[in-house]
């Protein structure tokens, strides 16, 4: 009975860390020049990387429920990020311009 008991929780800890784990997204600039990785943290802040490096952080609070920012290139070396929650009829619309 004790080693059901261990190996319940060791699965139930096992699967909150996952569950807790960065999300990543990848894009590539229109000709394929350039990628991008929005990574998000445990609260949905997305961070910008370009070849390995950190280029840009969300510096909002978290939010509360999953979210996705939209991602637009405007050329081969700038990128858009949009928020848009359109459940609060664009109360909560951002919208940041990131250069590579």
């Amino acid at each position: 009975m004790r080693k059901v008991f261990i190996f319940c929780l060791i699965s139930i800890v096992a699967c909150s860390v996952i569950a807790c784990s960065n999300r990543q997204d990848k894009y590539s600039s229109p000709n394929g020049e350039n990628t991008i990785i929005v990574e998000y943290d445990f609260v949905s802040r997305p961070h910008v990387i370009h070849n390995g490096d950190v280029i840009w952080k969300y510096e909002g609070s978290g939010f509360n429920e999953e979210v996705v920012f939209r991602v637009e290139w405007i050329d081969e070396d700038t990128v858009t990020l949009i928020y848009n929650d359109e459940s609060h009829g664009g109360k909560y619309f951002e919208e940041f311009e990131i250069d590579l």
